[in-house]
């Protein structure tokens, strides 16, 4: 699990480089990344505040982005 200061500093760099216009490459990869990295690594009491920014950053890269959809291969 991550600490909260650690799911700041790693979204709060993520938001910064979206800011700034940053070649992130695929805004959904880029999504996914975080997803997995941040929010599934996070306690389950800090997870409201970190899926509200990643709304935000969805939603300032225009990409649509639903954590687990899509995500799964079939066996």
């Amino acid at each position: 699990m991550l600490c909260e200061e650690r799911i700041d500093a790693r979204l709060t760099d993520a938001e910064s480089l979206v800011r700034a216009g940053a070649d992130i490459g695929d805004p959904h990869a880029f999504l996914r990344g975080l997803w997995t990295e941040v929010y599934d690594r996070a306690p389950m009491h800090l997870r409201s505040p970190v899926l509200r920014r990643l709304h935000t950053l969805s939603r300032h890269l225009g990409a649509s982005y639903v954590h687990g959809e899509g995500d799964r291969t079939s066996a």
